[in-house]
């Protein structure tokens, strides 16, 4: 996301408002906002707070909660009852791991021991907490609870924080991976469907997905779902710290839905306004975004930073306020200078939505000036603007090679016509079909690219020449009968044949002027792969590639020295592409692992080639916040040594990958001028590991600010490795939170061999580059399919 600090600022825009809203949406300048670091945010306590770092992957559960009855718990709440009671003298902190599943009724944190609740790691959607109460729905005084944690027993209804779903009442607690819900103003909600109709307009529809009511919260990787008062962030009493950081998270909903009189960091997320509230009547209009609600003696409120402000479809544009001040407890005209609540927001860094208008008045009709007596506390700094549609969003200036000399549109220009909305192999290949104008392909849900005309899914007998079999090519071509050679005669070409009938099938070709993007966190290509050849001007979004799958790979009895099979597709390939940028995709080979293969030939079959290859004189690509993992021939950056054709091409920036458990490849370089920067590498099984970064022949790669986190006994100096290479240059990574020198390990690795640390060329990236001490938080926080929000519709 570093590009958003790059873009054409905000301010650049507003011609196209009414002369009165520019001067209602004052600008910090870069050094005005110095003051508003996140640290700063973080230091209102009794001693500053740094966010823990979080790889769920490698915590022990303490408890398991699954609906189903296999783990400790059935219900969440049955589980945060079992941990201790928070003991001032014990820093022990308890894990519940929570299985996937729906789980509906009201949950409440209070008084615990430091607690981690945590769902899937990557798939945020697989745990959902649902509740369906809202401000106004009746109870029965003196005898219902609204909310555990907040029963508001005398009275009537449920109040707004008796409404929420989610109560945390706890210090040091960390979510992550989970969906909160609300659902009590959508179609078919819980409260609905108990017989208690909403009011009319949007009296009483306050219903609070999430209330926090406590120090030092960290919320990771979360979804936040409801309408009005989504996410309510508390002080516990008056004057009582109360942190909340929040980082790679989605936040929806449409009035005052981030609010509060906390102290809130919103990092690298996504604030969604909704339309089509229930029995609202406002007709898909907007409303507010932010409500802070900060005393009047705290300097700092809120803070939203390298974050995107987008909207539903139906949301019109300018009708939603980045938010207005909540003077909370104050009736109208009773305002009070250095008494009453003045609500604090900057939000800086952040790409704002064509939705989005300026700041609002106050709740108590304070009209909004930014100087005065009753100056409101609502700021901005550096942002910038995000299209209407965020599938016209295009590559900005300065992120990576694909933007330079004009930049990567994709399909940004395409005409209403050439927009196309698919769902299954046959509607994507009809809207890939081949014609000279820019289009946009929005890809919903899962497309299973191995099935016939009619859906039905096929297999390796479906493509299968029938004078092909495995047993038969085993005994002709075992080497100690065939020898060395490669295969030939009948039985190899019938393999061959088979392979034909598998690729013609399996891969779709994606013709130029192309943006492929997928919708919602669910938008998955199976069990084939695209190709980009020879094409031009592509950019590849919000996509989880997986299971690229051959069904006949090729033998070579001379590979390694000791023959192995090599499989022929990759989930995506560029030969000849030029201008492409790949953005906010998963790459993985999907549960047929390679280490799952039988042997044959004395060789484990492979059945998956590379994950990502640009080779064949690609040239001017930018590969950004992806998540590559569990994969062994990663990405492949030129193809071959005796490509003469590549050199002065291959020019690829890599920044802000995760690459999880990657063997290799990740990427290896032949030829050219690579930069990767900015990535987070996570090594588990070193036993399993052969590196990261593949000098090959002519490569000019520049590593920078990378991090790696590696177990005990994996020597630094197999991080980099070298395949005819010359040169190499690393600067400011760290491994396992220090300084790592990677070019003297690099040639600690191959004594006697001249490897310079001048690759030849300088990135014009470097100077915004993010610290290495940085990246691992934002990679985890952002990196992959579902973290780039675009809706479902």
């Amino acid at each position: 996301m570093k590009r958003l600090g790059l873009a054409m600022l905000y301010l650049l825009y507003l011609p196209a408002l009414p002369a009165a809203a520019v001067a209602e949406r004052p600008q910090l300048s870069a050094a005005e906002a110095t003051g508003y670091r996140v640290e700063d945010y973080l230091a209102q306590g009794p001693t500053p707070w740094q966010p823990m770092a979080v790889d769920a992957s490698r915590w022990h559960a303490d408890f398991v909660v699954a609906a189903d009855g296999s783990g400790s718990h059935r219900s969440v709440q049955a589980a945060v009852d079992a941990v201790p009671a928070a003991d001032a003298g014990s820093a022990r902190r308890w894990v519940i791991q929570i299985r996937p599943g729906l789980y509906r009724g009201p949950l409440c944190v209070q008084n615990k021991a430091p607690l981690s609740l945590v769902g899937v790691p990557g798939d945020a959607s697989a745990v959902t907490l649902v509740d369906g109460r809202y401000n106004a729905l009746p109870k029965r005084p003196g005898l219902d609870v609204a909310q555990p944690c907040r029963p508001n027993l005398a009275a009537a209804s449920h109040g707004t924080s008796g409404s929420a779903t989610v109560v945390l009442a706890s210090e040091d607690l960390l979510l992550a991976h989970l969906t909160i819900a609300n659902d009590a103003t959508e179609p078919g909600g819980a409260a609905l469907s108990a017989g208690h109709a909403l009011a009319g307009g949007s009296a009483g529809h306050q219903a609070v997905a999430l209330l926090t009511l406590a120090d030092r919260i960290q919320l990771e990787d979360l979804r936040l779902l409801s309408h009005q008062d989504t996410f309510y962030v508390r002080r516990p009493a008056p004057d009582a710290p109360a942190r909340v950081f929040v980082r790679g998270s989605l936040i929806a909903g449409d009035v005052d839905f981030v609010f509060g009189n906390a102290t809130l960091v919103i990092d690298d997320s996504s604030l969604l306004s909704r339309a089509g509230r229930l029995g609202s009547g406002r007709g898909g209009q907007g409303g507010h975004v932010l409500a802070p609600s900060t005393p009047a003696a705290q300097r700092l409120g809120f803070l939203v930073q390298r974050s995107r402000f987008v909207a539903d479809a139906g949301v019109p544009a300018a009708s939603t306020s980045l938010g207005r001040a909540w003077d909370e407890g104050v009736a109208v005209g009773q305002w009070r200078t250095g008494v009453s609540p003045n609500g604090q927001a900057l939000v800086r860094g952040s790409a704002l939505g064509p939705h989005i208008a300026p700041w609002a008045a106050s709740t108590s009709r304070r009209p909004f000036a930014s100087t005065g007596e009753a100056a409101n506390r609502l700021s901005e700094s550096a942002n910038s603007r995000l299209p209407q549609d965020i599938a016209r969003e295009v590559l900005a200036d300065g992120d990576g090679w694909a933007a330079t000399g004009g930049g990567t549109r994709g399909g940004a220009d395409a005409l209403a016509a050439d927009m196309h909305v698919v769902a299954n192999r046959a509607e994507l290949a009809a809207a890939l079909a081949p014609h000279e104008r820019p289009r946009i392909v929005k890809l919903r849900g899962r497309i299973d690219l191995s099935v016939d005309d009619a859906g039905r899914p096929l297999g390796a007998d479906d493509y299968r020449d029938p004078a092909f079999s495995w047993a038969a090519f085993a005994a002709a071509y075992d080497p100690a009968r065939w020898g060395r050679g490669p295969p030939t005669g009948e039985l190899e070409q019938a393999r061959q044949r088979s392979a034909r009938a598998q690729a013609a099938r399996v891969v779709l070709r994606v013709p130029s002027r192309t943006t492929l993007i997928g919708l919602g966190a669910g938008a998955q290509l199976v069990n084939g792969g695209l190709m980009l050849d020879k094409v031009s001007d592509v950019i590849v979004r919000n996509l989880h590639f997986s299971d690229a799958y051959d069904h006949f790979p090729a033998w070579d009895a001379n590979d390694n020295g000791q023959g192995e099979w090599n499989s022929e597709y990759d989930n995506l390939s560029l030969r000849g592409a030029t201008r492409v940028w790949v953005d906010h995709c998963s790459f993985d080979d999907g549960r047929r692992a390679d280490a799952e293969e039988p042997p044959l030939l004395g060789r484990r079959l492979q059945r998956h080639d590379g994950l990502l290859d640009i080779t064949q004189q690609s040239d001017l690509v930018t590969v950004s916040w992806n998540h590559f993992r569990d994969h062994d021939k990663t990405v492949l950056v030129g193809s071959s040594d005796k490509q003469l054709l590549d050199e002065g091409k291959l020019r690829v920036s890599f920044h802000h990958n995760l690459w999880q458990q990657t063997r290799e490849r990740s990427p290896r370089v032949r030829w050219g001028q690579v930069h990767v920067f900015n990535n987070l590498y996570l090594v588990h099984d070193a036993a399993s590991f052969g590196y990261s970064l593949g000098v090959g022949y002519r490569s000019a790669l520049y590593s920078q600010a990378n991090t790696w986190e590696i177990p005990q006994g994996l020597a630094q100096q197999a991080l980099v490795r070298l395949y005819r290479g010359s040169a190499f240059a690393d600067q400011g990574s760290i491994v396992n939170g220090r300084p790592v020198d990677l070019l003297a390990g690099l040639r600690a690795a191959n004594p006697g061999v001249a490897i310079s640390g001048d690759v030849g060329w300088l990135p014009e990236q470097a100077a915004s580059a993010d610290p290495a001490s940085e990246v691992a938080a934002r990679v985890r926080a952002g990196a992959g399919q579902g973290r780039l929000w675009v809706g479902a519709d």
